[in-house]
């Protein structure tokens, strides 16, 4: 199929068009034929803020404020400077003032604010669900190395008092459902204990030893599906008390 050397076109195309399955990095790859840079911008006037990540779809620029208590998001803009050059040896012409300020590549879209007082968002921590555009954020309070001994938890495993999940929509930043788990701990640095597969979402509990799995449903609410841990199926316990009772 016949593709267009316009930049702008292929850019179009590229938001418009879901390439098949286990082809979107070759598609990505062919998006920079005609794109070859040349120079590098230096000083650029940011924001100060801590940037998390690109979603994978390119749609939005994840950041948090500099005191973890706010989610930032941008989007991209669309390309805003080129330059000729007829000459290969010579340099390149300056690019503009206004080139150098970070506003001219990303639009800010809101700023939303998920943790409270005491709790701190994890920078380390985020999940994009490309297709309805859910991102899962994570807030927590602060790690407990000698916490106090509870029922059914590991001992020497380190607790935490709240650990959140939020579920953000991220076209306009609605915080559409949350989950707490309390005095427990997931290993939230670079999304190690939490696994997003479609709309099933699994979280580890390492002080619990126990897997919660979760549901994302199309309207944005998180619905419990099943708790792996001391029972595996949903009649375990049942058919363990009828057992003990017969014996």
């Amino acid at each position: 199929m016949f593709t267009s050397g316009n930049i702008t076109a292929r850019v179009f195309e590229r938001q418009i068009r879901t390439p098949p399955p286990s082809a979107s990095v070759n598609r990505s790859r062919l998006f920079y034929e005609n794109l070859v840079p040349n120079s590098t911008l230096y000083d650029v006037e940011s924001p100060d803020h801590c940037f998390r990540k690109f979603t994978e779809d390119g749609l939005f620029l994840i950041s948090f404020s500099r005191n973890h208590q706010e989610l930032i998001v941008y989007r991209p803009s669309w390309l805003t400077y080129s330059t000729t050059q007829d000459d290969s040896t010579a340099p390149p012409p300056p690019l503009p003032r206004r080139a150098s300020r970070f506003d001219s590549f990303f639009t800010q879209l809101y700023s939303v604010n998920l943790a409270s007082a005491n709790e701190l968002i994890c920078k380390d921590f985020f999940l994009y669900h490309q297709t309805r555009r859910f991102g899962l954020f994570a807030t927590s309070t602060a790690q407990i190395h000698d916490s106090a001994p509870s029922p059914d938890a590991v001992p020497g495993v380190p607790s935490i008092d709240k650990i959140t999940f939020i579920l953000v929509r991220l076209d306009d930043g609605v915080v559409l459902d949350e989950r707490a788990f309390h005095h427990d701990f997931v290993n939230l640095a670079h999304n190690m204990g939490v696994f997003l597969y479609d709309d099933l979402l699994a979280i580890l509990s390492l002080r619990y030893q126990r897997i919660h799995l979760l549901q994302i449903r199309d309207s944005g609410h998180l619905v419990d599906a099943r708790a792996i841990g001391y029972f595996c199926r949903e009649d375990d316990e049942l058919f363990l008390n009828s057992s003990s009772q017969v014996n």
